[in-house]
């Protein structure tokens, strides 16, 4: 039965904790979950994490800038 139990984990995956990652250095509300166990997370609040960080995302890239400041109407 432990077989299942892995299966059925609702724990966030690995490449969701990547993403968070790499959104927490960039993002302006990284702040907000500096003191979230990211590997603890459950799928879905890895993807409600995973979606304010996008939204509050600040890209490197001079193109991504330009192209966000249009699509935002900034």
């Amino acid at each position: 039965m432990d077989w299942i139990d892995d299966l059925l984990d609702d724990s966030c995956e690995l490449y969701q904790i990547a993403i968070i990652e790499s959104l927490m250095k960039t993002s302006s509300v990284a702040d907000e979950y500096s003191d979230v166990a990211i590997d603890e997370l459950t799928i879905l609040e890895a993807d409600d994490v995973i979606t304010h960080l996008y939204e509050n995302d600040n890209p490197t890239d001079p193109r991504e800038q330009f192209k966000r400041m249009f699509r935002d109407g900034n």
